[in-house]
């Protein structure tokens, strides 16, 4: 029996993301920082490439994204624009070490995947 993994709408990609989103949260490293970030990234344009790119919520949800800080670090990250180190904290937590910034990591992953949820949850 075949078992196929299909990627061909956005909520494909949604569904990778929360994935992604509960392995960074089970493990802090760099791999699941770099994928979470991959998944973040190549989510707009699956998003902007569909059919649903002609409504006004799309517009809106696509602006919002693009403007966010985070998703332009995930830009950075993925395109070698900048390097990042991952510090796992004495706390149990993480930090994300980009430029001069230190980001927390929790913080990171609940706001990217917050600027997505509500448009998926709806749909």
């Amino acid at each position: 029996m075949s078992i196929f993994h299909e990627f061909d709408c956005p909520r494909n990609l949604y569904e990778k993301l929360t994935r992604d989103n509960l392995r960074l949260a089970e493990e802090y490293s760099g791999d699941n920082i770099f994928s979470f970030s991959a998944t973040i990234v190549h989510l707009q344009p699956w998003i902007k490439n569909s059919p649903l790119d002609s409504s006004e919520t799309v517009r809106r949800l696509l602006r919002k994204v693009s403007r966010h800080p985070y998703v332009k670090i995930c830009k950075d990250i993925t395109t070698a624009k900048c390097y990042f180190k991952l510090e796992l904290c004495d706390t149990g937590g993480a930090l994300l070490h980009v430029r001069d910034e230190q980001i927390d990591v929790d913080d990171f992953r609940h706001d990217l995947v917050h600027l997505f949820d509500n448009f998926f949850k709806q749909k």
